[in-house]
């Protein structure tokens, strides 16, 4: 259906949309360029909310006529009015003759099929789609599902162990991977631990190595909140400490007292109820949230069914028998009950094999 040319204008576009990786949350990640006569008249990507979209972007830009060109971009032109207007209009009134893009915007109200073909624009869907959804995975998650992407990351041996049995586990893997973890953490709105990895590592959680305009927040959940108040993570204001206990609890007056910033979210096991939890990071508008936490928080999430992925470091390491699980989940009485999961991509860094996979929940 596309040809060699169409497909190569559209990795371009990917490539613009990734630039945006870092810094366009809440809004998705989008490229877009113009062609015409199998020449680039112009690029546009998104930078961050409140800038121009990249469609307007690259109407700017354009210093040739742009009668008749074709457009490449990645999501669908929007045709809502948030920070700054529809970019459907703008798009119609150009000139541009021809629009290809990869997926549609779930934030649209309405088919704007018809619109351009009314205004005489060609509209062709459908280009390189996979990789256009999962880049931006997590706004599609917020939107269509009402909750963000969760990726789990874990460090961890052959054997798949995580720490010792004494739980040491600094470092399992190398440094190269524990760089590559910066970037999970750039892109991420959210990173989600649990009280047993601060008191354990006593983490910052912040990115370090990669500029970045914005750190994301760090939400750590503690029921009980057992957390010392010489913790480095309570120094972090964009920390959120999510506990089970009542307001009035002495603890939780003290940590106010403070100006952390604590909600209390009980299940009726008197521990954090997770999926009211993840009404709170849709209500702030969070794309992607990244676990970096222990076997405990890993467990529960993936037992409700909230992991979408799992990025896996694997160093060429065999930590023992007695070592510490990524993952508790219930022993399964036949193969066929066990769900399956789909790896989509699988690398060397350094020593270590970075491995992706997509669960069966996502």
């Amino acid at each position: 259906m596309f040809n060699k040319d169409e497909k190569k204008y559209m990795r371009i576009v990917l490539n613009l949309a990734k630039k945006g990786l870092y810094s366009s949350m809440p809004n998705p990640r989008v490229g877009c360029v113009i062609v015409k006569n199998k020449q680039i008249l112009s690029e546009g990507w998104h930078v961050k909310p409140g800038d121009d979209h990249a469609e307007i972007v690259a109407l700017k830009k354009c210093k040739k006529k742009i009668k008749g060109a074709t457009m490449f971009v990645n999501l669908e032109p929007c045709n809502t009015h948030g920070l700054t207007p529809d970019c459907e209009s703008a798009v119609i009134n150009s000139g541009i003759s021809k629009i290809i893009y990869s997926t549609q915007d779930p934030n649209n109200k309405q088919k704007n099929v018809d619109k351009y073909k009314s205004n005489s624009i060609e509209v062709v869907r459908g280009l390189l789609k996979n990789e256009s959804v999962y880049l931006n995975k997590g706004f599609f998650s917020r939107i269509n599902r009402k909750r963000p992407w969760l990726t789990c990351k874990v460090a961890a041996g052959l054997d798949g162990k995580t720490a010792l049995e004494n739980l040491q586990s600094k470092w399992i893997t190398s440094e190269k991977s524990r760089y590559d973890v910066q970037s999970l953490r750039a892109q991420s709105c959210a990173i989600l631990t649990g009280i047993g990895t601060i008191s354990a590592d006593d983490p910052m959680l912040n990115v370090r190595n990669i500029k970045v305009s914005r750190q994301p927040f760090i939400f750590v959940l503690d029921s009980k909140l057992r957390i010392k108040l010489d913790a480095k993570i309570l120094s972090n204001p964009n920390l959120f400490l999510i506990t089970a206990q009542k307001k009035d609890s002495p603890k939780y007056k003290k940590l106010k007292k403070l100006g952390i910033n604590l909600r209390s979210i009980p299940n009726s096991s008197n521990k954090v109820h997770l999926h009211k939890l993840m009404k709170l990071f849709n209500k702030m508008k969070f794309n992607e949230v990244l676990v970096e936490s222990g076997m405990n928080l890993n467990s529960a999430l993936y037992t409700e069914g909230l992991i979408d992925e799992f990025v896996i470091y694997y160093a060429p390491k065999i930590l023992g028998d007695a070592g510490r699980g990524m993952l508790y989940v219930q022993d399964a009485l036949k193969m066929s009950d066990i769900p399956s999961n789909k790896i989509i991509s699988y690398k060397k860094i350094g020593p270590d094999l970075k491995l992706n996979f997509l669960t069966s929940y996502h």
